[in-house]
């Protein structure tokens, strides 16, 4: 990791640089962030580290932080340690792979910081505190040329970014082990999740995301994180979708079960599975990511026609937009610090952007692949009363099986989804290529 780090901020400090001179500035100063209090309390939310800093210093738990970057000389980190008996202090990293990179300044108040700023009108802000920036001066507060740039380049990779993902692939894969284990021993949703933080080492305040544990018909709540008690209901299916994190990059998995491996369910899983696994083989640099969306509803029509959920052609499915009630989400999204990470919609770097088309609002991505793009596939297919019900009264309810999509909603639905990177040659699986080694 050590070179890989090496060779990753040598990358970001030529980009700061050239921000600096473009916008004729003499630093950035990013901002890690602060636990925020409840309303009307002392208590604070779980902390989120500011993703531009986490960008630069892998190191999620750097709260009240700062960095002072002028792409020239060896960044400076303000790392915030002070001494408290109320709660738990900070492990000061300096013996961390990526501590040689930075110039070390250790502030035991938070006040300190005032100090070493000397001329904040000369540089730029990046943070969420807007009020903080404003009590010390800055006037360039996250400009949005600067974060057009940054959000740009956070859209292709670097091989430690991508290593981080991947390293991130091994934790999450154990816990869904350890999770399907315990749907299938007849645990509650509730149950399950405490399996899958056990086995990843997480707590609910530290995941990447909200934990889905989802069995039967919750699966068609495309976010769910209620967590049942239940262990009595009959049980059809299980959906759980889980990361886990590695220098504050996140893995990001979805898995699919039916109770009874020879159901029609399960065959119907197996083939979604097969549908992502198809895609990945088809990507390719310099084809828009719409194109594979297309594909999926495609593929997602003939599902829908061949196990007469829908009497009519596949082709006729698609095109009156049928399959879109059944996959009602875009096939994936950008991953990396955020999990829905940055730049799916910006073209260039002057923050051009472009919206997924009207048909598919929900879509995440309408950028042309490029090499080192880190991308999650997806594809799903969900028996949604909400949805399905808008074609009751339409002149096409009639070729809808009413029966058997009643039969099916039991299942709630399916996803499948897998990490991968965009290589020159097409997309490497970093979940597959992990699961030969778990």
């Amino acid at each position: 990791m050590k070179t890989l780090f090496s060779e990753h901020i040598s990358r970001l400090q030529k980009v700061v640089q050239d921000i600096l001179e473009k916008a004729f500035l003499d630093g950035l100063w990013i901002y890690s962030g602060k636990a925020k209090t409840w309303f009307l309390d002392d208590q604070t939310a779980p902390f989120r580290i500011n993703p531009y800093f986490n960008y630069f210093f892998p190191y999620p738990q750097a709260e009240n932080c700062w960095l002072c970057l002028d792409g020239k000389n060896k960044p400076k980190i303000y790392f915030y340690c002070p001494e408290d008996y109320w709660v738990s202090t900070p492990t000061v990293p300096t013996e961390a792979f990526f501590a040689e990179e930075f110039e070390w300044i250790l502030l035991k108040s938070e006040n300190e910081i005032a100090k070493f700023i000397p001329n904040p009108t000369a540089c730029a802000f990046i943070g969420e505190d807007v009020g903080l920036a404003n009590s010390l001066g800055f006037s360039q507060i996250n400009p949005q040329k600067i974060l057009n740039i940054l959000n740009f380049e956070r859209s292709t990779k670097t091989e430690f970014e991508i290593e981080s993902i991947y390293q991130a692939q091994f934790s999450a894969l154990k816990g869904h082990q350890a999770a399907k284990e315990a749907f299938f021993a007849g645990k509650s949703e509730f149950e399950i999740n405490l399996e899958y933080l056990k086995t990843t080492k997480q707590s609910e305040l530290n995941v990447p995301y909200g934990n889905i544990m989802a069995i039967n018909y919750h699966s068609a709540v495309l976010h769910y994180t209620a967590l049942d008690f239940d262990t009595n209901t009959k049980r059809y299916s299980f959906l759980i979708d889980a990361g886990t994190t590695v220098n504050g990059y996140a893995s990001d998995l979805t898995r699919t079960y039916a109770f009874d491996s020879s159901s029609e369910f399960a065959e119907l899983v197996a083939k979604m599975d097969k549908f992502k696994l198809d895609i990945i083989a088809e990507l390719s640099i310099g084809i828009n990511y719409l194109h594979y969306h297309t594909r999926m509803q495609q593929m997602i029509s003939q599902l829908l026609a061949e196990h007469q959920f829908i009497h009519l052609s596949a082709q006729q499915i698609f095109e009156e937009g049928i399959s879109r009630t059944f996959f009602p989400h875009g096939l994936g999204h950008f991953l990396g610090i955020q999990v829905h990470d940055v730049g799916g919609f910006q073209q260039n770097l002057r923050g051009s952007h472009k919206a997924p088309p009207e048909a598919y609002p929900s879509l995440r991505c309408t950028r042309d692949l490029q090499e080192n793009m880190v991308l999650t596939i997806e594809p799903g297919f969900y028996f949604i009363d909400m949805l399905l019900n808008s074609w009751k009264n339409s002149r096409y309810s009639s070729a809808f099986n009413w029966q058997k999509i009643e039969d099916f909603k039991r299942f709630g639905g399916i996803r499948t989804e897998d990490n991968i990177v965009i290589r020159a040659s097409g997309a490497e699986n970093l979940t597959a290529k992990a699961e030969l080694k778990v």
